[in-house]
């Protein structure tokens, strides 16, 4: 194992800024997976095979990764599924992991300009873990969990092994510090309503609001595939999506991968966002626009009225 990845595999930063807690960034179960994984190619016996990444990865697991495990499913079966199946994404990923340390600074700049933006920031804690390739990341109240083996992977791992799906996200990733910043917005919201009165220029907004947020804090823009195909067919996009943002059903904007109707996956982004930086352009006071960006409560009334109060259906009248 490369040096860059330490035994201890914590990094601490402290941020001073208006007595906000350290930045952590935890890195050890990617140390962890790939001692797992060594040991893995040693032996052609598959319980033994099973056994090393129960001992040397699972079983070691930080806070973070526990929980990841039990929101995304994962077990030694589908680890060492996912290891047998793709040999060549393995070796080709690792060098991706072992850079990560090299994006720590940046992350701490994104928390700490978020904390001047919004003064009830709650710094969260960053883990980085290895999934089973089915999370690029999620996020839990306190912490934000990566799937590095997806948010680390660009155009130049090799993915033949892997699905339409996922070798269209490598080729097109933004790298794991746009991810971080996109995952801490979710950390400041409160949950989306998912009963009865969820819908979805709810979901929209709740993951379009945190694309807005990534794009301010990392102060350039964003350029996922579906922003820029969103910005070259907007019109046409909004009087789809106008006809259908009432409805519960998300499938045809969002979480819809290479299932996309017309090819161009999770516009629903797109929307989201196009609302949120409409409100906040059109506000006075930006410090309080981001600050209703964040704490809205997702039900019905209040989405409708922020739309209203966006003026982001002006522009098409």
């Amino acid at each position: 194992m490369k040096k860059q990845l330490s035994a201890i595999g914590i990094l601490m930063f402290s941020a001073s800024l208006m007595g906000q807690t350290s930045t952590k960034i935890f890195v050890s179960d990617i140390d962890n997976f790939w001692i797992a994984y060594d040991s893995v190619q040693t032996t052609r016996d598959s319980t033994k095979q099973l056994e090393f990444i129960k001992t040397l990865y699972l079983n070691k697991a930080s806070s973070g990764l526990k929980y990841f495990m039990l929101v995304r499913q994962h077990s030694a079966k589908r680890h060492l599924n996912n290891i047998l199946k793709n040999p060549r994404f393995w070796v080709s990923l690792r060098p991706h992991t072992v850079q990560i340390k090299s994006y720590t600074k940046d992350i701490e700049n994104v928390m700490q300009r978020f904390a001047k933006l919004y003064l009830a920031f709650k710094q969260p804690d960053v883990y980085f873990t290895i999934g089973c390739l089915n999370s690029g990341g999620t996020t839990g109240a306190d912490k934000i969990l990566i799937g590095s083996e997806i948010a680390a992977s660009d155009s130049t791992v090799d993915a033949s092994e892997l699905g339409h799906w996922l070798q269209g996200v490598f080729k097109t990733n933004q790298n794991v510090v746009y991810l971080v910043a996109h995952e801490v917005g979710h950390t400041q919201q409160k949950p989306a309503d998912g009963g009865s009165n969820g819908n979805l220029l709810g979901y929209c907004i709740l993951e379009g609001s945190c694309d807005f947020i990534a794009e301010l804090l990392l102060q350039k823009p964003i350029t996922t595939p579906y922003m820029i195909y969103g910005k070259a067919n907007e019109r046409s996009l909004w009087q789809a999506f106008e006809k259908e943002m009432k409805e519960k059903e998300v499938k045809n904007w969002l979480y819809n991968g290479s299932d996309a109707p017309n090819g161009n996956a999770d516009l629903g982004y797109f929307m989201g966002y196009s609302i949120c930086k409409s409100f906040y352009e059109n506000a006075t006071n930006k410090e309080q626009a981001l600050k209703t960006i964040i704490g809205l409560d997702y039900k019905k009334d209040s989405i409708l009225k922020f739309l209203e109060e966006s003026k982001y259906p002006d522009k098409w009248k």
